[in-house]
C-alpha cells in the first residue's frame, strides 16, 4: 500500500484562506502553462517539464500593479518577477535538491549505504501553474510525490494575500527538495511525513 500512496506537502487553500478563497483560489501568478518538451537536469539527467515557466515572458508592468492592489508586497512580487532566474535554473534546483537530500540520508548510519544507491533516473518533475487539486486526498496542494510513477509535481510560486496565513510564499525550489525527500524516504522505507527533529535518521517507516 505504501507504494500506491501519494505523500503530500499539502497546501489547504480553501481551509486556510477562508472567506478570501474564492478571490484567490488557484491563482496563476506566472500565467497559464504552455506545452513544451521535456528537459533533463544537467548533472543527473532527471527528466522534468517546466510547462513554460522556465521563461514566463510576462508583462510585469501591468501584472505587478495588479498584484500590489491585491495586497501582495513588493518583496514577493520581486521574487515572482525573478522566477526562475534563468532558463536552466529549474534543472539546477532539481540536481541540487537531489544532492542535498542524498547527503541528508547518507548521514544516517543505518541508511547511508542504501541512500548512496538511490537512483535519480526514476524521477520526473513537473512544474505546475498554481496550487492544484489532489484527488487522492481531495485537497489543493503545493506539491506532491507519487511513488507508483516516481512523479513529482510542484507549483511554481504562490503567495497567500488574505486570511489567517497571509504572507506565506511557496516556491518551486523549496518544494522540489521537499518532494525529493519523500522520494528518498519511500525508496528507503522511512516514514516520509511528518518530519520531526532528526529526520530521517530517527524515523522508521510503519
Amino acid at each position: 500500500m505504501r507504494k500506491r500512496s501519494a505523500f503530500l506537502f499539502a497546501f489547504f487553500l480553501v481551509v486556510l484562506l477562508g472567506g478570501s478563497a474564492n478571490a484567490q483560489g488557484n491563482y496563476e501568478f506566472l500565467g497559464a502553462p504552455r506545452s513544451v518538451p521535456d528537459k533533463f537536469s544537467p548533472r543527473y539527467g532527471i527528466r522534468y517539464n517546466t510547462q513554460g515557466f522556465d521563461d514566463p515572458g510576462l508583462n510585469w508592468t501591468k501584472r505587478a500593479a495588479k498584484l500590489a492592489k491585491k495586497g501582495v508586497p513588493e518583496s514577493a512580487i520581486s521574487e515572482m518577477m525573478a522566477f526562475p532566474g534563468s532558463p536552466e535554473a529549474i534543472g539546477k534546483w532539481i540536481d541540487d535538491s537531489f544532492d542535498e537530500v542524498q547527503t541528508q540520508f547518507v548521514k544516517c548510519a543505518s541508511l547511508a549505504t542504501r541512500a548512496k544507491r538511490v537512483s535519480p533516473n526514476l524521477l520526473y518533475v513537473v512544474i505546475m501553474p498554481s496550487a492544484f487539486y489532489e484527488p487522492y486526498y481531495k485537497i489543493d496542494v503545493a506539491g506532491v510525490y507519487y511513488p507508483s510513477t516516481h512523479q513529482i509535481k510542484v507549483l511554481n510560486i504562490y503567495y497567500i494575500w488574505g486570511g489567517p496565513y497571509t504572507g506565506w510564499l511557496r516556491h518551486a525550489r523549496d518544494l522540489i527538495k521537499w518532494e525529493i525527500g519523500n522520494y528518498f524516504a519511500t525508496e528507503l522505507s522511512v516514514r516520509p511525513e511528518p518530519r520531526p527533529d532528526g529526520w530521517p535518521c530517527v524515523t522508521a517507516a510503519k
